[in-house]
């Protein structure tokens, strides 16, 4: 009988040694961060580091849903934190959510690093939006990666000179331009498609490794330096959207974006603090 005790002593010794090496990841509370694109990367690389400090708490960060759709679902439910490329409108705070600005990067023309261009011109965007640039010094045809008329990316670039605006307004209709939806599928096939030339963020190429180059615009180097002092003209602007009352866990990992370990891994992914 005691033999007995003892055996069913030590089953449940080892069931619940075995009970909380299992519950910790099981019972993981779960951040669902969504929005745009340009974000994600960089996110991914908070939520790790997030969650080796705090190993209860775990981070998820969806595939691209764009700063609409991060808007849209965090005031129902379907995600705890969006993140948006823009400011949010009167309608949107109205729906219920609010909105932090946590940091900047440098929007940004890029090639394939097996491209030879290193920099580009105002005048040179308009031209090549036009068709009347077809191809690069070495040869190869020009090939736009455009993204649709009412993108955040599209409209930066169309606000450098009223040319690139005409320009990439009549590209937009030209048949045979190679269109993207998403960041993501636009740096693909910036990447991958020979002469691709189109927009992006410098966070993006730095967090997801990109084989993108940034190029200087009008001699100027997309740096969060430039980018700070106003010396590079474009720059994306990144917003935390939660609902006015987050939750604990969602407010501790504001906090970490803002704390000094957050900030260094934004900074080492080409942003600027605001």
């Amino acid at each position: 009988m005691l033999t007995r005790v003892l055996f069913l002593c030590r089953d449940s010794v080892l069931l619940a040694v075995l009970f909380s090496l299992l519950a910790g990841p099981l019972l993981a509370e779960e951040i669902k961060i969504g929005g745009t694109g340009n974000a994600l990367g960089t996110m991914r690389l908070l939520g790790d580091a997030f969650s080796k400090k705090y190993p209860n708490l775990r981070v998820t960060v969806l595939s691209s849903i764009g700063s609409s759709g991060a808007i849209k679902a965090v005031p129902k439910g379907v995600i705890d934190i969006g993140l948006t490329s823009r400011p949010l409108s009167a309608e949107e705070r109205a729906a219920g959510v609010v909105a932090i600005e946590y940091a900047r990067t440098p929007t940004v023309l890029a090639v394939s690093t097996k491209s030879k261009v290193t920099a580009i011109t105002r005048e040179q965007i308009a031209d090549l939006y036009s068709g009347k640039l077809a191809k690069w010094p070495d040869g190869i045809p020009i090939r736009p990666v455009l993204r649709q008329p009412g993108d955040d990316n599209t409209k930066q670039i169309k606000s450098l000179s009223p040319a690139i605006e005409k320009a990439l307004i009549d590209a937009e209709q030209r048949p045979g331009l190679v269109f993207a939806v998403f960041d993501q599928e636009a740096a693909d096939k910036i990447e991958s498609i020979p002469g691709a030339i189109g927009v992006t963020t410098l966070a993006l190429i730095k967090a997801e490794n990109r084989s993108l180059r940034p190029l200087k615009l009008d001699a100027i180097e997309p740096t969060p330096k430039n980018g700070s002092s106003g010396n590079y003209p474009l720059a994306k602007n990144f917003f935390i959207v939660t609902q006015p009352s987050p939750s604990a866990v969602v407010q501790q990992f504001i906090a970490f974006v803002n704390s000094p370990a957050g900030r260094e891994i934004l900074t080492q992914t080409g942003h600027w603090i605001p």
